[in-house]
């Protein structure tokens, strides 16, 4: 604006040109003659307005283009002209800002989604317009981010730059061409510091008004920070059900919880219960523990599904409390194999529990077995071994372990021990008359005893031969030999041998064979009773001959040798009544069979006791004392001569009877008879059976 210096001098001329413009975009002429006349530019005469004298002018609304050197020119009556240069700068706020992503799309919305923990980013904010071109920012609250811009033209030229640290801001002709400033944001990794974080782009070009800024929210999935699994409250038992807790936090949106259980290499997924309440996530377990499941890996594994690839996880090993489990198996090396007598045999009680078992017991057929290292039993924890096992160690087998629970017993285990055939007989004496067959059976104990062979020798004082094998019959555990004695070269011994897969018997079974004959007499006999008119004899049987035997009682009177009664039993014991008291007498007790009679056994002058009798006193005269020892010499004299005729008559007599009475064994009829242990069982041969030996004799040998 211009003012005159002198007095009552006035402005008559006001020219205002802009940027040195030659042409005034405002004149306002008032000299004489013309009238007041004003002219505007036309493209700023709808905004301008001037004051009457026009040195004022007023731009509304002001433009961006308005901006510039202003040249204002006063021309005076009197004085002289006069200019005044004023340069006015009009701030133009920029339009608007658009935020564009990695791809140059435009975020929609003001969301950014589908970002992860651990990803990059890159955002552009692009602000159009604004003059002077503005300064283009990124913000995280007060952080600022990034502020590297770019300013370019309508073409595209690169006008003006700005690296993030500059102090100095590179602007190469910053003028009408400017249409937009670009900055770019880049995280190389996103944190979780940016999780539900609001980032700001900011564009200003003074410090007159408010920047222009827009917000982007980033939505960022992150991973959990922590899983836990809190232990239960009691022990974990067997069959007692039971909750275990996982807890999972700092994972957005809320963690997915799964839950695993690892046994041997192999996982089973659980169901679970969970619940999400913002970054936590708590899932329970309801758990049946098994006693399997002791020394299983139970595994928390929280997860966002945003972000696949990722998880934590936290395990745990059970420990289960359980009664024992117990199973009895052999030594490795004798899993496959029977066990011979002589062997060593190895048990081993494997044993699952918890807490581990208190003791471990050994048991033979229900019966406890014990350490006893001299009979080669040899215990020690979960072990059993038996050293050089004998047939008598088979059985059944099992172990028995104890803990705090319970007791469990093991698995049997049957151990059958193969051994060589034995006799289950001792050696046999079979008595067996010419013409009478006889089976012998040879009876072994064997393991195994499927398959068995047998072989019989026969042996007599000139030689020792083998049995024809089609004579030999074989049954399980047994073989018979029916056998006839045909004359006196038949009777001898037979052995009999067994073999199975183990061997051949160390000792064969023994057969006597002898030939039947009169019985023995018979021994030690006493009298039980001989009192009252009764006597009874008692002996013991002599050996019978080898055939049914029974016994004849003959009743003597001692003085007269008269055979007063015969009796006929088939034990040697006798009851003879109806005898007289005081009277002596002999008997005689002989053994007979078919084959003969024995020599009897003979009791001497028994005499049978008086019943004793009371007699009624009476009196009688007196006698003098000489007739009374004369009476006593006559007496004694009279008696020894008597005894001794009677002692001579019966020793004569004694002797005629022995040697020329018959005892009646043929006309004597057998009573029922009992075969004895030893005796075999008889059969008699048809009248056409061949005669001679019933042994065959195909080769001479000795027998094993």
């Amino acid at each position: 604006m211009a003012a005159h210096t002198r007095p009552g001098d006035e402005a008559v001329l006001v020219v205002w040109y802009k940027d040195g413009a030659r042409r005034p975009f405002y004149i306002l002429d008032v000299r004489e003659g013309e009238g007041r006349q004003e002219r505007v530019d036309s493209s700023v005469k709808d905004r301008l307005r001037s004051d009457p004298r026009g040195t004022r002018l007023t731009l509304d609304p002001a433009e961006g283009s308005d901006s510039g050197t202003y040249r204002c020119r006063v021309d005076f009556h009197i004085s002289p002209t006069k200019s005044s240069i004023v340069t006015l700068t009009i701030y133009v706020i920029p339009s608007r800002l658009v935020v564009l992503d990695a791809h140059s799309r435009p975020v929609q919305g003001g969301v950014l989604r589908s970002l992860s923990e651990g990803d990059s980013l890159t955002l552009y904010c692009v602000a159009s317009g604004g003059r002077p071109p503005p300064e283009v920012t990124w913000w995280k609250g007060r952080q600022m981010l990034s502020n590297r811009s770019v300013t370019v033209g309508e073409d595209g030229t690169l006008l003006a730059s700005h690296e993030e640290d500059d102090d100095v801001m590179l602007t190469v002709g910053v003028g009408v061409g400017v249409r937009y400033v670009r900055t770019i944001l880049t995280i190389p990794t996103l944190t979780r510091d940016y999780a539900k974080a609001n980032i700001t782009c900011r564009a200003s070009n003074n410090n007159i008004t408010e920047p222009l800024s827009t917000v982007v929210f980033l939505e960022l999935h992150t991973r959990p920070t922590s899983v836990s699994i809190k232990p239960p409250r009691e022990a974990l038992v067997e069959g007692r059900q039971t909750r275990v807790e996982c807890v999972a936090t700092g994972a957005y949106p809320s963690a997915v919880i799964t839950w695993e259980k690892t046994l041997e290499g192999r996982s089973t997924v659980l169901k679970a219960t969970s619940l999400r309440l913002g970054d936590v996530t708590s899932s329970w377990l309801s758990l049946v523990p098994e006693a399997s499941d002791h020394g299983a890996t139970l595994t928390c594994r929280a997860h966002n599904p945003h972000i696949p690839g990722h998880a934590a996880t936290t395990s745990t090993v059970l420990q289960i409390t359980f009664a024992p489990r117990v199973t009895l198996k052999r030594g490795y090396s004798q899993i496959q194999r029977p066990v011979t007598e002589g062997e060593d045999v190895f048990f081993e009680c494997e044993v699952a529990s918890n807490p581990p078992p208190d003791t471990i017991a050994w048991f033979k057929d229900g019966t406890k077995v014990s350490h006893d290292q001299r009979a080669g039993v040899l215990v020690s924890g979960n072990n059993l071994v038996l050293q050089m096992v004998r047939r008598t160690s088979a059985g059944n087998y099992t172990c028995q372990a104890t803990n705090t629970l319970a007791t469990t017993t093991s698995n049997t285990l049957v151990l059958n021990i193969k051994y060589l055939p034995v006799c289950l007989d001792g050696p046999q004496t079979v008595i067996v008359a010419e013409g009478e067959d006889v089976r012998l059976t040879c009876r072994v104990d064997a393991k195994p005893e499927e398959d068995l062979r047998f072989t019989w020798y026969f042996n007599n004082t000139l030689d020792t031969v083998e049995v024809e094998r089609h004579r030999v019959q074989v049954r399980t555990g047994l073989s018979y030999l029916d056998y006839t004695p045909r004359s006196s070269r038949d009777y001898g011994s037979l052995a009999c041998w067994a073999t199975n897969t183990v061997g051949t018997q160390a000792d064969p079974c023994q057969f006597t064979v002898l030939e039947a004959g009169p019985p023995e007499r018979v021994e030690d006999c006493e009298l039980l009773n001989h009192t009252g008119g009764t006597l009874e004899v008692r002996c013991s049987p002599g050996f019978d001959g080898g055939l049914p035997q029974w016994f004849v009682g003959k009743v003597y009177d001692a003085s007269s040798h008269t055979l007063l009664t015969t009796l006929q039993e088939a034990s040697p014991k006798f009851t003879v009544t109806g005898l007289t008291g005081g009277q002596d007498y002999l008997i005689t007790i002989t053994a007979v069979n078919s084959k003969g009679t024995s020599q009897p056994q003979q009791i001497d002058a028994v005499r049978l006791k008086v019943a004793e009798k009371r007699m009624v006193e009476v009196s009688a005269p007196g006698v003098s004392p000489l007739v009374g020892v004369f009476l006593g010499l006559v007496g004694g004299f009279v008696g020894l001569l008597l005894l001794a005729v009677s002692l001579t008559l019966v020793r004569s007599y004694r002797c005629q009877c022995l040697m020329g009475e018959d005892v009646g064994v043929a006309s004597s009829p057998t009573p029922t008879t009992k075969t004895s242990p030893t005796t075999p069982e008889k059969r008699t041969h048809q009248d056409d059976a061949p005669t001679g030996p019933d042994v065959l004799i195909s080769a001479s040998s000795k027998y094993k």
